[in-house]
């Protein structure tokens, strides 16, 4: 699904391809730029046209990197959302972390991988061009240097970026912890992003541009200046959310699933219907476990979420075994298992709870808001 404010342009090897308004923006000012680079021997028109061409074009080289990700991503089993150019390039939506920090580092390395490539195939481009062409040489010298760029500040170790995530597939490796690797990577990309923002502070504010007396100058040192405030400050943002999460994975990591299961097992006949399952529910509370039993053994799962779909008045006349998550269907979890492989299975398998059996015996049932219950109540512990 598309955020507010972004429209697609259609699809790439199966992914869509989105812009968000605020790429209009970055589109003007490179293309703008790129017109500037192009000499007098051309008129006004087609320096303009020239401009908002190979301004295209660079962007094309954007979604080509974020494919490479994607791509590669895919081929790792891990599912892919869209690719959205936006104010500060492009990105590709990974709808599930690596699984594997050798995963990690393939994807992330791809990107700039793709940007190389291209770089070299426009910088092949313009060397064979005469001499009369001068400003096709400058325009593809352009797009060579501005994919070499890209590729260069990608690998900036400023996590999410890819040199953020290829630091934290590292770290990843050697702490043998995700999120720890991602609370490290944070902590490092954000004290980048405040270099970024000092930075640009003191282009901004340079001397050499204040007195000077050529104004082209002071304008594009200023404009460099607050790029890098921007960019900065989105990364620090970036770092700051990342850190957030990491701080969350990371209770998920070590909080077992006999800390957030429901406890309380009230058992449901597979003839009882549904109209009886949801006065049992309202009579005793749903922070409970419904096993659905037939001749003492368990054969599903059910929950109140799983009766939605059902008309109210079919309720009385449909069984519960029509609704619930037959087991074969649901793995089953261990009080010791880390709460984090519990999200995963339940996200893997498109379930809502699954049972706890500790000995053979159902003692619990565990789903994403017994979980995340759990895990507010940590997080409120450990800021107490």
């Amino acid at each position: 699904m598309l955020e507010r404010g972004t429209l697609r342009i259609g699809r790439i090897a199966g992914i869509e391809i989105a812009v968000h308004v605020s790429w209009l923006i970055i589109y003007a000012l490179f293309a703008w730029s790129i017109s500037t680079l192009v000499g007098p021997e051309l008129g006004r028109a087609q320096t303009i046209e020239l401009g908002l061409v190979f301004s295209l074009v660079l962007f094309a080289s954007v979604i080509v990197h974020e494919l490479a990700h994607a791509i590669v991503a895919r081929r790792l089993g891990i599912p892919i959302g869209n690719i959205t150019l936006f104010l500060f390039g492009g990105v590709a939506s990974i709808k599930r972390e690596p699984g594997t920090p050798a995963d990690e580092l393939k994807m992330a390395a791809a990107g700039p991988a793709a940007s190389v490539v291209l770089s070299v195939l426009f910088g092949a481009i313009a060397w064979p061009l005469p001499e009369r062409m001068v400003w096709a040489n400058d325009l593809f010298w352009f797009l060579a240097w501005a994919n070499l760029i890209l590729a260069v500040f990608n690998l900036l170790p400023a996590f999410p970026s890819d040199g953020g995530r290829i630091l934290r597939a590292l770290l990843w490796h050697f702490q043998k912890s995700q999120a720890r690797a991602t609370r490290a990577a944070s902590s490092i990309s954000f004290v980048i992003a405040c270099l970024l923002v000092i930075a640009g502070i003191f282009l901004v504010f340079d001397p050499r541009a204040i007195a000077g007396p050529d104004t082209s100058a002071v304008a594009n040192i200023a404009v460099k200046g607050w790029w890098w405030i921007l960019i900065g400050l989105f990364l620090g943002q970036a770092a700051l959310a990342s850190r957030r999460g990491a701080q969350a994975n990371l209770i998920l990591e070590t909080m077992p699933v006999g800390e957030c299961m429901a406890r309380t097992i009230i058992p449901v006949p597979a003839a009882a219907s549904i109209a009886q399952l949801v006065a049992e529910i309202a009579l005793k509370g749903v922070d409970a476990g419904y096993p659905v039993v037939t001749e003492g053994r368990v054969i599903g799962l059910v929950t109140l979420q799983d009766t939605a779909a059902v008309p109210h008045t079919l309720w009385q006349e449909t069984p519960v075994t029509a609704v619930m998550t037959p087991l074969a269907r649901t793995p089953a979890a261990a009080p010791a298992m880390p709460a984090c492989e519990a999200l995963e299975a339940l996200d893997s398998h498109h379930v809502g709870e699954l049972p706890v059996f500790d000995d053979g015996a159902l003692t619990g049932v565990v789903s994403k808001a017994s979980i995340f219950a759990a895990l507010h109540d940590r997080a409120k512990a450990v800021r107490a």
